[in-house]
């Protein structure tokens, strides 16, 4: 329960979150309540370690390039960008807007007369502090029998409803929920799919919310207790970026392929920042991901950060989100945007990539990537139009449909059937392709019922069971007439 606290008590008075107002990085007023009141900061961070629940059957952890099914915004401030992203994503793909039931008509409201199409964006009434869902926003798992799950990671701002978010979105997605202990932002996490991670120190920093009893070692555990992970890679933050995350300057945009942002020349960065990206390239080429394959880094520019006298903002054109076959690349009218999309579209092909201007939220230390979080599309799903019943000394056809993000196992699209609910079940291979698989059950006598259920496996050995969980909770099952 103390996760849900906010003991935001100052010597100053009470402070007051204002939503649209909360930038990236830390207020002020937050930085001097965690020095001054780190210990109950903290409390409301570690919870009991009774309530967690690491996940088991981990398969592996989604990358973002990989398919989603959705992809989420807070409407909670930038409302301008949020509209035209937000149109963008729905003109084919599904969108999901959190707002307090006070902001959800005039969110319905505005998005509707901007011509977003409506029939993809679904609704979550759920309380916000901030717009920054990349950084509290939902985690995801693929465990060996195919399930989807939520990972929660305690969010590195003293910001209840948006660390709360996780869990409340997996609640109404109906899916299983994992509390993760690790205090961090999800901004200054990148995952290749394969079992490795990479992020940077700042996750060590108490000035940054973060936990400064952490190890390298508990991090190493707390990433494959709950996300599969085998190797984590530390990079080294930029100073003076507002917050230390690695989207700022490094991005995956596919399982062996990173964009690292370059400073030409140097004094386009805050001192000593052209050398921190330089040595996070080095490192990350010198690097393997969890295939075994070396990475391999592309340089991106980085815009001057002095042209709008914004002090310890960094402009970036990493902080951009790949949703499915689009990507969206902030912007900010400099001579160096039309090459950073280039970037893109070489290692892209295939790919719309579009450019948004983000020069009103830069300001705020974040872009699109920070205001955006996928939701993961589930790896394998079965979709079969149950039998009613068959004709005594007839063959009784089965016909399932899948749809699955790796290849499947052709061996492993199964039907099994029994006269008993308690089995044994005898196993009937399903045939076809693009999509749908059939076979059949053999003929049985008048008078006799069919228990049955499907089964469906992919490349990596993840399977999925239809029903969930056959034959233990339950079968098809049809009379014989």
């Amino acid at each position: 329960m103390l996760r849900s606290l906010l003991l935001l008590l100052l010597i100053t008075g009470t402070i007051v979150l204002q939503a649209a107002c909360l930038p990236n990085n830390l207020t002020p007023q937050e930085k001097a309540y965690i020095q001054n009141h780190f210990d109950e900061y903290l409390a409301t961070k570690h919870v009991d370690t009774r309530a967690l629940r690491a996940p088991a059957n981990i398969a592996s952890a989604p990358s973002e390039f990989d398919p989603a099914d959705a992809v989420c915004f807070g409407w909670e401030g930038y409302t301008s960008l949020l509209k035209d992203l937000i149109k963008y994503a729905a003109a084919d793909g599904k969108v999901i807007v959190s707002s307090d039931s006070s902001s959800l008509s005039s969110a319905k409201s505005a998005l509707t007369s901007y011509g977003v199409n409506m029939a993809n964006v679904e609704f979550f009434t759920c309380n916000l502090d901030s717009v920054w869902m990349r950084d509290y926003g939902p985690w995801w798992i693929y465990t060996q029998d195919g399930n989807r799950e939520v990972i929660d990671l305690d969010y590195n701002r003293p910001r209840p409803n948006d660390d709360q978010f996780p869990t409340k979105l997996a609640a109404y997605l109906k899916l299983k929920s994992h509390l993760c202990p690790l205090i961090t932002a999800g901004g200054n996490l990148i995952l290749d799919g394969h079992g490795v991670a990479i992020m940077t120190d700042v996750v060590f920093d108490a000035g940054e919310g973060c936990d400064p009893n952490l190890t390298r070692e508990q991090l190493s555990k707390y990433m494959k207790d709950y996300f599969g992970v085998k190797k984590v890679i530390v990079l080294k933050k930029m100073v003076e970026d507002g917050t230390g995350h690695v989207d700022m300057f490094c991005k995956l945009l596919t399982d062996d392929t990173f964009i690292v942002g370059q400073y030409n020349p140097a004094s386009d960065g805050a001192t000593g920042n052209a050398a921190v990206l330089d040595e996070n390239a080095k490192t990350l080429a010198s690097e393997t991901n969890g295939l075994g394959n070396p990475f391999k880094v592309v340089r991106i520019p980085m815009p001057n950060v002095h042209d709008g006298g914004y002090g310890t903002t960094s402009y970036s054109y990493t902080n951009s989100l790949i949703f499915n076959k689009k990507v969206l690349v902030p912007i900010y009218g400099k001579a160096q945007d039309q090459a950073a999309l280039d970037v893109y579209k070489k290692i892209l092909p295939g790919y719309d990539v579009k450019g948004f201007d983000c020069n009103d939220i830069i300001t705020a230390n974040g872009a699109i990537h920070c205001i955006t979080k996928l939701v993961a599309k589930a790896p394998v799903t079965l979709r079969h139009d149950a039998v009613r019943d068959s004709r005594a000394g007839e063959e009784t056809q089965i016909r399932v449909s899948i749809d699955s993000i790796n290849p499947l196992n052709q061996d492993g699209v199964c039907a099994y059937w029994s006269t008993s609910p308690e089995g044994v079940f005898k196993q009937i291979k399903l045939t076809g392709g693009s999509g749908t698989f059939e076979g059949v059950i053999p003929a049985q006598q008048s008078g006799i019922s069919i228990y049955y259920y499907l089964e469906a496996e992919d490349s990596t050995g993840i399977y999925k069971t239809l029903p969930s969980s056959a034959p233990e909770n339950g079968t098809y099952s049809y009379n014989v007439n």
